[in-house]
């Protein structure tokens, strides 16, 4: 009677081995044709800020994570005796990576006003299924185990297959601004009056631009958000950091929103005088509700000072002509 009801209990609350190995690998393969779909929109800003450690793009972030889900949901599959354990494995790994990208998107001006809650309904939905599997009873599979030798083999040609099948998918450059002004959002409020004490990431500033969030993480960095076309972003260049200074400048140019007439502002005085800056410049699209120019000092990817008119409370007394 025990065993009766404890194998009922099996099968109405779990999966067989196989069954789950397939279930995880199909949800891997879900998760990396809605990516290659999507573009880069969906690389998560943590990996994009890996990838540019090693000098990669978005869009080879992006083929590499496809890879790595299209190996692993192939080990599901071929690894008879360890494919549930690796089963197991992705299905947490994919509910760790779903509930960080739902923080990140949870963050004070992560995402503008309108657009959060459909851009939180994937993550949150991969997040569920992944629980599901983590707490799913499973009851061992009939079968021969296979020896470690043959397990070994396996896993590097199923690696070697799916990385080159992911190096060669071609891959749309996107950002995730786009997908909020298809849902009508046409202006995306950076929110500087609460970037102090914050890093980019925390500040929702990430989600639009990854890598300043990478180029500022060690060290001291100096952030300034212009437009070349605005007197006063070339005077912040030209008296106080033309001549060179210990921090890394990073020089990030706002552009006008699509289909907008920009400002007439100084008119064409030219591009700024930066020669070492480091150049990054806003997805083009929505209106970037953010003054220019506008300074963010940091430390260790912390901003520790802001200023949009003040700039010497930040920069310092500008050095002697």
């Amino acid at each position: 009677m025990s065993d009766a009801t404890s194998s009922g209990r099996s099968f109405s609350l779990g999966l067989r081995e196989i069954h789950l190995r397939f279930a995880v690998a199909c949800l891997l393969v879900g998760m990396a044709v809605l990516q290659w779909n999507g573009g880069t929109s969906w690389l998560p800003t943590w990996l994009a800020n890996v990838g540019l450690r090693f000098e990669l793009n978005g869009a080879d972030s992006l083929r590499v994570l496809i890879g790595l889900e299209l190996t692993a949901a192939g080990l599901c599959v071929v690894l008879r005796s360890l494919g549930a354990k690796v089963a197991w494995g992705c299905a947490l790994a994919t509910a760790f990576v779903s509930l960080a990208e739902l923080a990140a998107l949870n963050a004070p001006g992560a995402v503008a006003a309108g657009a959060g809650a459909s851009a939180m309904l994937v993550p949150a939905i991969v997040l569920a299924i992944a629980v599901l599997f983590l707490v799913t009873k499973t009851s061992p599979s009939d079968g021969p185990r296979q020896n470690a030798l043959s397990s070994a083999v396996l896993a590097i040609v199923v690696f070697t297959i799916m990385m080159g099948v992911a190096t060669r998918l071609p891959v749309e450059n996107t950002v995730k601004t786009e997908a909020f002004a298809n849902q009508g959002l046409t202006a995306v409020d950076l929110a500087f009056e609460s970037w102090k004490g914050r890093t980019f990431a925390d500040a929702g500033v990430a989600k639009h631009l990854p890598r300043l969030t990478a180029e500022t993480l060690e060290g001291d960095a100096i952030v300034v958000f212009y437009n070349p076309k605005c007197g006063h972003c070339h005077e912040v260049f030209d008296r106080w950091l033309a001549k060179g200074r210990n921090e890394k400048i990073i020089a990030v140019m706002v552009p006008a929103a699509d289909g907008a007439l920009e400002a007439a502002g100084d008119g064409d005085v030219g591009d700024i005088n930066c020669p070492t800056c480091v150049r990054l410049e806003l997805p083009k699209g929505p209106t970037w509700l953010i003054t220019t120019p506008s300074v963010a000092m940091l430390k260790d990817g912390v901003i520790r000072c802001t200023a949009d008119k003040d700039f010497t409370s930040c920069l310092g007394a500008p050095p002697a002509p």
